[in-house]
């Protein structure tokens, strides 16, 4: 079976969110399962061409965005691994090699985005066709690439070499949908009846090209099976698509992502104090020492609850949810360290708390790699409020790592933390979305940690889980082989 992977990031040549992990890791597992897989995403250029071992082609293809005839360039990476795994690079340097992935430094989304990933779309088509290579399913990940499945099914002329080719369109965050205004219609050169109100591009006056693509794909996945029931059953969870998805008659497949314990695992992490084992986990301390040593949280609050947070500072995270209960959270006589960036808002209001919980609470804003290992190693808890999570991964990380989860009750979360109970579960879970409710929660994991059996039982039980990508990985074989057939 031959598949396309197409994305906007992928690790670890790119990388924003979970996204870039799913298509960094995902592929990987795919072509050690015998699948025939290339990866096609943009040459940023932050990409490390050098570093990374990237090869130049000779291939050259024009896109057209509009009116506008677009020469772009390819690249690629061949996996050491696997010889039927490449990552190839679409190369502009105005559109990609000049800027960042969706924004500038500052995190403020480029104007020309729609242009942006409409090349991506279209790219990834002519890379296929320059390469020889159709494949027989293209997997298509959020707006990004959501127009694919429109443009084979609509432009079957130009698109003649794809007709037995079939599409699958992943999402992993519904939120983010890629509305433009009406007047760009022409840079899309697809016929004027798809842009009439409610067709299938038109969104309330504007064009969606992820209400598109949902409409025209083959077969339809998410990333958790609960994120699947919410976002069909629930307008809100769908961020108003629940119609859409209804009228597009597919069901959603919810295929829980994985974790790459290559990278994530207490017994091999090259960025910790010192690696440890479900059988060697009291070894864990050394490593909250450290912690507590190396970003200045009071020494005297060793043997009281360190609560770790890794996170984008936005609303869906539960940051305002977070805000409302810290002070009272920290009244509970625990320690706590965040990591992330995000709103502007947000990022005040916590280094205000910081300021006055100085030993208590420490905020470093910002992307640190070693750092987010640290804390999954050094954290007794992981907490993770999410207002929805499609899936999340860094809770799936934390419980390897024996550090407790305490999670809002939504999406994946819901799939892979289970309330502590005597004897069973992993971690703590809170179902009404309310600081009121996240108090209980970490108040109820604070009681328990006290009893050193109990929480050394909930740590062992979290490391035991496997959440790796290979059982993931069978269950996109399987629903590759569904879509082909449809």
């Amino acid at each position: 079976m031959r598949i396309a992977f197409v994305s906007a990031e992928v690790y670890p040549f790119s990388k924003v969110g979970g996204l870039g992990d799913v298509a960094g890791a995902l592929p990987l597992e795919l072509a050690a399962q015998g699948v025939d897989v290339m990866v096609l995403t943009p040459r940023y250029g932050s990409i490390n061409r050098w570093g990374f071992g990237i090869e130049d082609s000779p291939y050259r293809y024009t896109v057209n965005i509009g009116n506008k005839a677009i020469d772009c360039g390819l690249s690629r990476w061949q996996s050491p691994q696997y010889s039927n795994f490449q990552v190839y690079f679409i190369e502009n340097e105005h559109y990609f090699g000049s800027r960042g992935i969706y924004g500038n430094e500052n995190g403020i989304p480029y104007e020309d985005n729609d242009e942006r990933y409409l090349l991506l779309s279209k790219a990834a088509l002519e890379v296929c066709k320059v390469l020889n290579r159709i494949p027989d399913v293209i997997h298509c990940n959020d707006n990004h690439s959501a127009l694919i499945p429109v443009y084979l099914k609509s432009k079957l002329s130009e698109y003649s070499l794809f007709q037995n080719t079939k599409t699958l369109l992943t999402l992993h965050n519904i939120a983010y949908q890629g509305i433009v205004n009406m007047d760009r219609r022409l840079i899309y050169d697809l016929p004027d009846d798809l842009f009439y109100p409610i067709a299938p591009m038109e969104w309330y006056g504007q064009i969606n090209p992820l209400k598109a693509g949902i409409l025209f794909a083959d077969a339809l996945s998410t990333v958790s099976p609960t994120h699947a029931r919410e976002i069909m059953e629930d307008e809100g969870f769908s961020a108003g698509l629940k119609g859409v998805i209804a009228a597009a008659g597919k069901p959603v497949q919810g295929i829980l992502n994985g974790v790459d314990y290559s990278e994530w695992s207490p017994q091999r992490d090259i960025y910790i104090a010192k690696q440890y084992s479900n059988k060697t986990v009291s070894e864990k301390q050394f490593n909250k020492i450290a912690l507590l040593n190396d970003i200045g949280i009071d020494q005297a609050m060793v043997d009281k609850p360190l609560i770790g947070m890794v996170t984008r500072l936005v609303e869906q995270k539960g940051i305002p949810v977070l805000i409302e209960a810290l002070e009272r959270l920290l009244a509970l006589d625990v320690a706590m360290i965040i990591l992330g960036s995000g709103e502007p808002d947000y990022e005040r209001s916590l280094m205000k708390f910081a300021e006055r919980f100085t030993g208590r609470l420490k905020i470093d804003f910002g992307y640190n790699n070693s750092l987010s290992h640290k804390i999954m190693a050094g954290g007794d808890m992981f907490l993770m409020p999410s207002r929805y999570e499609p899936c999340g991964i860094t809770q799936m990380a934390a419980l390897k790592y024996g550090t407790v989860p305490i999670v809002h009750k939504t999406g994946g979360l819901a799939d892979t933390v289970f309330q502590w109970n005597s004897q069973s579960g992993n971690g703590f879970v809170f179902e009404n979305y309310s600081a009121d409710d996240l108090i209980k929660s970490v108040r109820n994991a604070v009681s328990v940690y006290y009893d050193k059996d109990e929480w050394r039982h909930i740590m062992l039980n979290g490391m035991a889980a496997d959440f790796s990508w290979q059982q993931s990985a069978q269950q996109y074989v399987e629903l590759y082989t569904y879509t082909c057939q449809v």
